[in-house]
């Protein structure tokens, strides 16, 4: 039984190498540099992400003693491996599924989904990963693992809806919403990374404004398009986005020296490197961008003159916010794509009520639409209060005056008497 588990790691590893060469239009890594020539296996105690499963644990060393840090051991659970010195048979691109960042973890579940595929595992194990809130790991990574192995093409990335994509303004550019790529089901696990490749003067940014052309699965990318660079309403807008697959770089290693041909190897190691191919597909977008100018007036409803400090904000029709600005006495324009929207003043200048709050805007093509804000200045009310308080005030010192003066002259009156 020991041996037939050995046995099957060897041949799932390699069918797996077979397969990607096969089926996929990728290149097979052959190259015996990136993991080292000799390691050794110790067994650290047993691992148990699931409640119930236990799976020994392994470190692996260099031969001087280095630790190999994140290394991933496949092997069999009932497959007993001695401590010793190990040496390599051969390299491959492996794509076995990532479960965890954490290496031990990520050790646990593949060598838990090699069992699995081995049909290995018992039926009150089966039942205790369906029941672990981890074992939803195991069932969807074992589910795009086979979908992919039983597809004969490579990945691709689904098409982007042009329609679905908003847009934000500032006074120099118009930049898309986020734009994030994902592909087929089958074929989610392969997709690790992508990059955009765009012509001047498109940049490509990421979510915090930062220019870069690569990103990996899951970030999104948005466009900037120069508004010097629309003519006549309308700009061409072109992208190309590359998926990319990145493969980890595993060794099949054994206690005995590897003999070239006999299949049986006790154990792969991952050497903590990758490489990554680029799809030969790609997805393309390219539209036209159509836009229209908007001038903003904020005015004094009676003076007709421009009013600043007024913060004004556009909507689209969506309710999402692509532009702000705050007035300075002239004449907003702003260049903004085709569509419907509403302009408000979301802050009033000082000392003036609003009158036309907001207004419903279409912006069309290469043409000109307007919006008119108007403010009522507020008119100056005397404080009456303070007028009072000042006269009672002044009526008290009066009072006072004249009640001293009686008290004085009747004082001395009586002292002549």
């Amino acid at each position: 039984m020991k041996k037939k588990r050995i046995v099957f790691l060897s041949i799932f590893i390699m069918v797996i190498s077979i397969t990607l060469t096969a089926t996929k239009n990728v290149s097979a890594l052959t190259t015996t540099n990136y993991c080292p020539t000799e390691v050794i296996i110790e067994q650290a105690g047993k691992l148990e992400y699931i409640p119930g499963i236990k799976l020994p644990k392994y470190i692996v060393k260099s031969l001087d003693g280095t630790l190999l840090n994140n290394s991933v051991v496949i092997v069999g659970k009932s497959a007993v491996i001695e401590d010793g010195q190990y040496s390599k048979g051969y390299e491959m691109q492996n794509v076995i599924p990532k479960f965890s960042d954490n290496s031990e973890e990520n050790s646990y579940y593949i060598q838990l989904m090699t069992e699995w595929l081995e049909n290995s595992l018992t039926e009150e194990e089966i039942e205790l990963i369906k029941s672990s809130p981890n074992g939803k790991k195991i069932i969807d990574k074992l589910e795009e693992y086979i979908n992919y192995r039983n597809s004969d093409h490579n990945p691709v990335l689904n098409d982007i809806n042009t329609e679905n994509i908003t847009y934000t303004v500032t006074d120099n550019y118009i930049e898309t919403s986020l734009i994030i790529p994902d592909c087929a089901k089958d074929y989610s696990y392969m997709f690790t990374d992508y990059q955009v490749n765009v012509p001047s003067p498109i940049t490509v940014v990421d979510k915090e404004g930062n220019n870069t052309t690569k990103f990996q699965r899951g970030e999104g990318f948005k466009l900037r398009i120069p508004i010097s660079e629309i003519n006549d309403g309308n700009m061409n807008i072109s992208a190309g986005i590359i998926g990319k697959s990145t493969f980890d770089i595993w060794g099949s290693y054994s206690m005995n020296p590897y003999v070239k041909g006999t299949g049986i190897n006790s154990l792969a190691i991952n050497c903590n490197q990758s490489e990554g191919i680029l799809w030969t597909n790609a997805v393309n977008l390219n539209y036209t961008l159509q836009t229209g100018n908007l001038t903003i007036n904020v005015i004094d409803t009676e003076t007709k003159e421009k009013l600043s400090n007024a913060t004004i904000s556009i909507f689209d029709s969506l309710g999402n916010m692509v532009y702000q600005t705050t007035t300075t006495n002239k004449e907003i324009n702003v260049t903004l794509p085709v569509g419907n929207y509403t302009v408000k003043q979301t802050v009033t200048p000082e000392n003036y009520q609003p009158v036309t709050i907001e207004k419903k805007v279409t912006v069309i093509e290469n043409q000109e639409s307007e919006a008119i804000l108007e403010n009522i200045k507020l008119v100056e009310v005397p404080d009456l209060g303070q007028r009072v308080k000042g006269i009672v005030t002044m009526i008290g010192g009066i009072t006072v005056i004249i009640g001293g003066s009686i008290i004085g002259i009747n004082l001395i009156k009586k002292k002549n008497n």
